[in-house]
């Protein structure tokens, strides 16, 4: 990635002095150039996405256990745990009326049905509610957590972790440090975050997500050694696609191919049996050079996804960069006949 940018730059400070010099547009490299930044943008917004699933992955939160507990037959509590927040939210508003004794925990719940709602006001109105009324230290942790959570979502981090260190001051959660601590990687706050993930594994040192966000903020900080010794353990524990693949890119942009290779591989054992994965694993043994396991992999793999272009990309670069120029003459015919068109094939192919 980094070089195709370089080349990007390159041939934009050619284009940029042409027309200083001579007031001309080169409109082929005009085109070349704008056709190349376009397959760039789409790649990075697919890997936003990626990103904004995983800053989602623990926003749910456990409100009973051994320190709150209500009884087995309430509706709102149960529509809650099968996520119906819609049908939450009316029966909890009847049952608070109705069961006065729990009524600040139902408030509890239903500030948070509010939250996967979006109701965003309303869910600050029942979580203020039991903070000002209650005097049961349980019940005003899980209001502060689910005040950090509300501004969390509206990317207010600082005022986020204010809420969550409020509610880490009255019970020990192990979520409340692991939010603290993805709040400040928001923040770019690395280095004040390392201490809350590293707190996350003095307890429960399989957290394999606490072990790939103390390898992030590891990598930002420049210690690549710290970075992948953390990486290496989390892909053992991880059962999240997207953290995995996150893993997988991280290393393959470093020339940790064996360790992608394996990232993708433990997908595999997951279950995840699709083209991508297998794709993943036969441009990585591109990568490392081991052309007989790349090649067989991918000539079975366009067997089956002819229609599939990112699959051509990789495998038509591969071919061009060992110059094996009869099987990529084939691939490009194959591709010809698919009707396979890419600005980065173009750029291959120049």
């Amino acid at each position: 990635m980094e070089k195709w940018v370089n080349d990007w730059h390159t041939r934009y400070r050619k284009l940029k002095k042409t027309i200083e010099n001579s007031h001309k547009l080169n409109e082929n490299l005009y085109e070349e150039l704008a056709k190349e930044c376009g397959a760039l943008l789409e790649t990075w917004m697919e890997m936003e996405d990626k990103l904004d699933d995983i800053k989602e992955l623990k926003t749910q939160t456990n409100i009973e256990g051994n320190l709150l507990t209500l009884p087995k037959n309430l509706e709102g509590p149960t529509y809650f745990h099968l996520e119906m927040f819609d049908k939450a939210i009316p029966a909890l508003k009847s049952e608070i009326v109705s069961e006065r004794p729990y009524e600040l925990i139902l408030y509890l719940y239903l500030g948070f049905s509010y939250l996967y709602e979006g109701k965003i006001n309303e869910g600050k109105e029942a979580f203020l509610f039991v903070v000002q009324t209650s005097l049961n230290k349980a019940e005003k942790h899980f209001a502060f957590v689910g005040l950090g959570c509300l501004y969390g979502r509206f990317h207010q981090y600082e005022e986020a972790i204010h809420y969550f260190e409020k509610a880490n001051s009255l019970f020990r959660n192990l979520d409340v440090p692991y939010n603290i601590g993805m709040a400040l990687v928001m923040l770019k706050k690395y280095e004040l975050a390392i201490p809350y993930f590293e707190e996350i594994l003095r307890e429960n040192v399989e957290d394999g997500e606490a072990h790939y966000f103390l390898g992030h903020c590891y990598l930002r900080l420049g210690n690549e050694t710290k970075a992948f010794e953390a990486w290496y353990t989390a892909l053992q524990l991880l059962e999240y696609k997207d953290l995995l693949v996150s893993i997988a890119y991280e290393f393959e942009a470093y020339g940790y191919y064996s360790a992608a290779i394996h990232c993708y591989k433990r997908l595999c054992a997951l279950g995840f049996h699709e083209a991508w994965v297998d794709h993943g694993i036969a441009w990585n043994y591109g990568l490392l050079d081991d052309k007989e396991k790349s090649i067989s992999m991918f000539e079975k793999l366009l067997a089956t996804n002819s229609k599939e272009t990112n699959i051509w990309i990789s495998y038509l670069w591969l071919l061009s960069k060992w110059d094996d120029s009869e099987r990529f003459l084939i691939c490009v015919e194959k591709a010809k006949q698919e009707n396979i068109q890419h600005p980065l094939i173009d750029k291959i192919l120049s």
